[in-house]
């Protein structure tokens, strides 16, 4: 699973989805706040997480 940061360009809202790497692009992207479907994807950390404890 990894976290994909995105920014609305229509509320200028800034919000993250997990999603598994293969399920990426495959689905239209939302904003939560106003349902817009015009948002970008931001360059972010990678950042994933396991079930493997350290």
């Amino acid at each position: 699973m990894a976290t994909y940061e995105y920014l609305c360009e229509g509320c200028k809202h800034q919000f993250s989805l997990v999603q598994r790497i293969s399920e990426h692009g495959k689905k239209k992207v939302t904003c939560p706040k106003c349902k817009g479907t015009k948002v970008k994807q931001q360059i972010s950390l990678f950042q994933v997480k396991t079930s493997r404890k350290s």
